[in-house]
């Protein structure tokens, strides 16, 4: 019994097997045979799972082959996906010829991480629509699980589009552009080209571009191993434009970088503009530079920088995202062999952002333009400078050489801090800052940025620095003289500590508060100058046929106190042997008005000294210049004296170390033109107060 009951279960096991392998057989010739078929069966459902999904009309149109062997290859005819209709498009997509490839170890990747890769796309043809209305809505939004987590985008190894184009709309950024793919094959595989050029408005301004790339052009390759395409285009933004000659990768994705671009325009803001970065307003430049980019990091090195008359060079990194505070950052330094001063006032608004001149003010010569403050906190910086040679203007012989400093911008607070510069034998130091972070609990419009100037100079000796007119140069070669010396000459030593408010150049000046101090000591002056000052015809007309010659300078002080933009003389007197003179009134540079007094005392005696205050006033446009009607009385020159007696002994310790008020020859100067010198008893006069304690001059 055993053996029969042994034998019937072995034929049973051998009949199931048999069934099992033909069944695994069945599979496999399916298999094939849908693999050879291309599993067309599949086109429907997929389309209408795709459908519902996307709650969008979508069609996947022959011829339909999938392939599942060694990884996951989709072959279609045609792919279409319509746009929600408030968009007013055609579609969001619309492609034909496409091939998808997959592998499985990114499906299980994507299973474990949750991020899908994929290994290759490659379309003949595509159009995409994408529009985005001001309410954040736009045309590729999908329906999503708020139950699950946001997914991230699917990465791209490979794409490949042999031609296409492409429509964006996006009101939110204001941009309007479209773009065109494009590869000629030619006459041979060798021949092959691509092109991508790039047609509309981006940021309200008109954009152009084209990039040119030999072969199938990949516009995104995520694999470590592809190699970049050598790549060369240009770009045109408004009056802006950029030329590139190098190889990139990942167009769309990581966009890899390395070449050479020269970038020309009217000026750096467009730049900065374009790129999303701080760049101030100049005039137009011209910069030429490498460029690599990997990982998110741009590294910028500029051979060569011309920005108006300047000649400067720079290295810089910029990280879109720092890791500390999350906001961009540029850093580096900035080096220059030749800086004009003057190539800086366009920042403060002498010409808008675009480079452009603004539509003058009649009657005003103060910039009043907006200044872009707010751009400060689209990002941090960190650069040193450091000039070779930095020129003042027509007005100085001798430029400032060296010229250091570092520029730092932390969170909307710009510094230009450490200044150490050299010039004429002097130093000059000190800061420059302004604080326009945002906070939005605060209404900006009640606290504007907030400024800060604090420098001191040192030593500067104006007989080298101060340039001798051109005029007067041409005279005394036709004379066969000596080129004269300036008209003053002397040490300068001084300091000024000012604040401010404003997003103008205008709202500043009109908002300062602060001192300022300055004086020269050991120094010259032109006679003529004293001479003019005193109205002493006789002498001047003397002077200007060749006779001028230069007085010592026994003493020259100003302290100027601004309060609310009005700037007012504490302390303002020139004393030489031939003439004292006092100057006082005010300069309003909120309303951009003079109303100054020059009370000149001559001390040799003229029938034609004619001895009244020059009186300048009116605009800083169109100011005035006239003496007054009456001859000056002693009482006008005494009160003007004696109203600068107790400003300046409190000032007067810190011009000349060991000298006193009773015999520093400024204190000397006053003594001698106060009432009681012209006869005439003063008139509540009190002894001046000690000396409160000042800021001390740099150098004394």
């Amino acid at each position: 019994m055993a053996q029969p009951l042994a034998g019937q279960t072995a034929r049973r096991l051998i009949k199931f097997g048999k069934i099992l392998l033909w069944l695994f057989l069945g599979v496999i010739l399916a298999f094939v045979i849908c693999e050879v078929q291309g599993w067309s069966f599949l086109r429907e459902p997929a389309q209408s799972l795709l459908s519902k999904q996307l709650e969008r009309d979508v069609r996947l149109d022959k011829p339909f082959r999938l392939r599942l062997l060694s990884g996951i290859q989709l072959d279609l005819g045609h792919l279409y996906i319509s746009a929600p209709e408030k968009f007013n498009v055609p579609h969001l997509v619309d492609a034909d010829n496409i091939r998808l490839k997959l592998r499985y170890r990114d499906l299980w990747h994507y299973r474990k991480q949750g991020e899908l890769r994929i290994h290759e796309i490659i379309v003949d043809a595509i159009d995409g629509q994408l529009v985005r209305h001001a309410d954040g809505s736009a045309s590729w939004d999908f329906p999503k699980d708020e139950s699950q987590p946001a997914s991230p985008f699917p990465i791209i190894e490979t794409l490949i589009v042999r031609n296409g184009s492409g429509h964006i709309d996006d009101a939110i950024s204001a941009t309007k552009l479209k773009a065109t793919f494009k590869t000629d094959e030619g006459a041979k595989q060798a021949a092959l080209r691509s092109e991508v050029s790039v047609d509309g408005q981006f940021k309200h301004r008109p954009l152009k571009a084209f990039l040119e790339t030999p072969g199938f052009l990949p516009v995104a390759t995520h694999d470590e191993d592809s190699p970049p395409i050598k790549s060369k285009g240009w770009l045109e933004y408004g009056k802006l434009r950029v030329d590139f000659d190098g190889q990139a990768a990942d167009l769309f994705g990581r966009l890899n970088i390395e070449g050479s671009a020269v970038v020309t325009g009217p000026s750096l803001s467009v730049l900065g503009e374009l790129v999303g970065s701080v760049f101030p307003t100049t005039d137009p430049f011209r910069l030429s530079a490498s460029l690599s980019k990997q990982k998110d990091v741009w590294e910028v090195n500029v051979d060569s920088a011309k920005i108006g008359r300047s000649s400067l060079a720079a290295t810089f990194q910029y990280d879109p995202r720092s890791k500390t505070t999350g906001i961009p950052i540029l850093s580096g330094h900035i080096d220059g062999s030749r800086f004009y001063l003057a190539d800086l006032a366009p920042a403060f608004g002498t010409l808008q952002a675009d480079g452009s001149k603004p539509e003058p003010v009649e009657g005003r010569v103060i910039p009043d333009r907006p200044l872009d403050l707010p751009s400060l906190n689209l990002m941090d910086a960190d650069i040193t400078i450091k000039l070779d040679y930095m020129e003042l203007g027509n007005a100085f012989a001798l430029p400032i050489s060296p010229f250091k400093a570092k520029l730092g911008l932390d969170k909307g607070k710009f510094m230009i801090g450490e200044i150490l510069a050299q010039t004429a034998d002097g130093t000059l130091t000190g800061s420059f800052s302004v604080d326009a972070h945002e906070d939005k609990n605060l209404d900006q419009a009640q606290y504007p940025p907030q400024w800060r100037i604090q420098l001191g100079w040192k030593d500067i000796d104006l007989g080298k620095w101060l340039q001798v007119s051109k005029a007067r140069q041409e005279e005394a070669r036709k004379q066969g003289k000596p080129v004269p010396p300036a008209y003053i000459t002397g040490t300068l030593n001084g300091h000024t500590d000012l604040t401010g408010k404003g997003s103008t150049t205008a709202e500043l000046l009109g908002s300062l508060n602060g001192k300022t101090t300055l004086f020269v000591e050991h120094g010259e002056i032109s006679r003529l100058i004293m001479e003019l000052l005193g109205l002493d015809i006789a002498q001047s007309v003397s002077a200007w046929l060749g006779g001028d010659q230069s007085q010592r300078l026994q003493c020259a002080v100003m302290d100027l106190k601004a309060s609310d933009g009005v700037v007012r003389p504490e302390v303002a007197l020139i004393d030489t042997p031939v003439t004292l003179v006092l100057i006082d009134g005010s300069i309003n540079l909120g309303q951009e008005e003079l109303d100054l007094l020059l009370a000149a005392k001559p001390k040799n005696f003229s029938p034609f000294t004619v001895r009244s205050p020059i009186r300048v006033q009116g605009s800083f446009a169109a100011p005035k210049v006239r003496p007054e009607a009456a001859p000056i009385a002693a009482r006008l020159l005494g009160s003007v004296a004696l109203a600068f007696v107790n400003p300046l002994a409190a000032i007067l310790p810190y011009l000349d170390s060991g000298s006193s008020s009773a015999t520093h020859p400024c204190g000397q100067a006053l003594s001698a033109s106060s009432p009681q010198d012209s006869g005439t008893p003063p008139e509540n006069v009190s002894s001046p107060p000690p000396p409160s304690p000042l800021p001390v001059v740099p150098g004394h």
